[in-house]
């Protein structure tokens, strides 16, 4: 198989691609800073046309698609966000433990192709994805955190327990421990996911938390989902790509309408509540999804 059509995250052009446009956004950094309108036009179009629909792509994967089916489909996932809601009105810590281990696993998963939830590599990229902003931004994620267990989240002055010099340290013992990993499990092309993680790193480290996960969230996570469920399907139904995107549309588009009524609630003031809704959104996509990986 051609490496461009290959399955993996590394090792074709468009993974260069996304090493390009993490390098340019670094650049655009250090140059202008992180409130760089450039930046922040990036991250929106990336969050808009990425982010919030590559979860809508769901909706192609259900096993029945005649209408009845369709419409079971809808029933069932939007029954578990339903559910998840109950949980976070309920146990509300719970429910954030349970975003935490999903988005862990998400993310790991979807990086390295596995079918095994407990693949090391996999949960060691999945982590570092939230552990490293949260210890290098701790004050707004304990603002974040505090708001979506229901408590006030004004004037909240954690500094967190590291100063710059410990995160580094931090920093270069998991990147050691992580690459060390990588040459034990054997994986192929094992530089190119740590270069993959250095770069998310320093782009971790010079951004503010919201718009570093947002970049990492949309031109890493979604952008690399999206282009492996395209190809999948490729090579399972030899569909086109117009016919694939077609079916990607009903629950992105919902997806897209969603997003707009939560800006009417100023989530950008109220970020604990727009990552629960991110959560609701996140728990039956990431059942979808580790399904399509184990097979």
């Amino acid at each position: 198989m051609h490496p461009r059509w290959g399955l993996g995250s590394v090792n074709h052009q468009f993974f260069w691609m996304q090493c390009f446009i993490q390098a340019a956004m670094i650049v655009l950094v250090v140059l202008f800073g992180a409130e760089s309108k450039v930046l922040l036009v990036l991250a929106l179009v990336g969050l808009i046309l990425l982010g919030i629909p590559h979860g809508g792509n769901d909706f192609y994967y259900r096993p029945d698609k005649s209408f009845g089916g369709s419409i079971r489909f809808l029933v069932y996932y939007t029954g578990c966000m339903l559910l998840y809601l109950a949980i976070w009105w309920l146990f509300s810590w719970l429910a954030l433990l349970i975003f935490l281990v999903i988005s862990m696993h998400h993310f790991g998963q979807s990086n390295f192709e596995n079918s095994r939830w407990n693949a090391p590599e996999s949960l060691m990229w999945g982590g570092w994805l939230l552990v490293f902003p949260m210890v290098k931004h701790a004050s707004e994620v304990v603002s974040i955190f505090s708001e979506m267990l229901g408590f006030s989240a004004t004037n909240i002055d954690f500094k967190g327990p590291y100063s710059d010099v410990e995160t580094l340290g931090f920093t270069i013992c998991f990147g050691l421990i992580y690459a060390w990993v990588l040459v034990l499990r054997k994986t192929p092309y094992r530089w190119q996911y740590l270069f993959q993680w250095g770069m998310v790193s320093v782009w971790y480290w010079l951004t503010p938390l919201i718009l570093g996960f947002v970049v990492v969230f949309c031109y890493w996570h979604a952008l690399q989902s999206m282009r492996y469920q395209i190809v999948y399907i490729k090579q399972r139904d030899r569909a086109s790509i117009g016919s694939i995107i077609r079916g990607f549309l009903p629950l992105g588009l919902l997806a897209l309408l969603g997003m707009a009524v939560c800006t009417s609630f100023d989530v950008m003031n109220h970020l604990g509540l727009g990552f629960v809704l991110l959560s609701l959104v996140s728990l039956p996509h990431v059942v979808v999804m580790d399904g399509i990986y184990r097979k």
